[in-house]
């Protein structure tokens, strides 16, 4: 890293050219506003060519349902690594629902820009509310775990999907270990077909947080029976309300 101080009649595009650096790296290291103005003797960080190769790669992933616009799934396309297809149900005994509408052109899509679909799976109720009895039931019954998997495995054969990412919801704290139990097992089974597993958590501040959210979900061990975890932090970022009744 190098700083260099603006000079008369400089502008974004001129240094970026300058040290063949891209202009977004001066932008993000420099935490520059729109429209980029400069003010002389204003010093910037210059990205030296050796970090420029030391860059690190991220993996990024988007949620999107089977009637998302076309256009917007192709735009958007070009900037991940994995297409989280929202998503598919399942009954207590382990039997999978697939989505009201036909998946199989958005897999086909990702899959020609080199972008991996994973398919979502949800405790849906038949109100498209997350159901902590499906969930229940489920993890309880060895049968309907097994069932399940196999389930899963038959579908991403199927349809082209390279992999699970488990979105739960409001588990029971009574469920917590059995709910990590499933996804051990489902991780075992996805890593020995070539597949892997995600586990979609809710974002918490401290070990012991109480909540339906928290409790349910034994945040280390899941980090250890998946391949990876998506900590959902885009709720941090929006106002929601519940319902209470007394």
């Amino acid at each position: 890293m190098m700083i260099y101080v603006v000079q008369p009649n400089d502008t974004i595009d001129s240094i970026a050219e300058s040290y063949q650096v891209p202009v977004d790296n001066i932008i993000y290291i420099n935490q520059l506003a729109y429209p980029y103005a400069l003010a002389i003797g204003q010093a910037l960080l210059i990205p030296t060519a050796d970090e420029e190769q030391e860059r690190r790669a991220v993996i990024t992933n988007g949620y999107a349902y089977p009637f998302i616009n076309q256009g917007v799934l192709e735009s958007t396309l070009p900037y991940l690594t994995n297409l989280s297809i929202f998503s598919y149900g399942f009954t207590g005994q382990g039997d999978l629902i697939a989505p009201t509408l036909n998946d199989t052109w958005m897999i086909e899509l990702a899959a020609g820009m080199g972008v991996n679909s994973i398919l979502t799976l949800t405790p849906m109720d038949a109100e498209g509310r997350f159901s902590n009895v499906l969930i229940h039931q489920m993890v309880n019954n060895a049968e309907a775990r097994s069932a399940l998997i196999q389930n899963l495995l038959v579908t991403l054969g199927e349809k082209g999907y390279q992999g699970v990412d488990v979105d739960f919801e409001y588990i029971l704290a009574e469920d917590r270990d059995a709910f990590t139990s499933f996804v051990a097992e489902l991780t075992e089974t996805m890593n020995a077909n070539g597949y892997e597993t995600s586990v979609a958590l809710a974002p918490k501040t401290s070990a012991n947080q109480r909540g339906l959210l928290y409790e349910g979900k034994d945040y280390g061990g899941l980090g250890a029976a998946a391949n990876s975890v998506l900590l959902m932090t885009y709720e941090w970022g929006y106002t929601y309300h519940h319902a209470s009744h007394r």
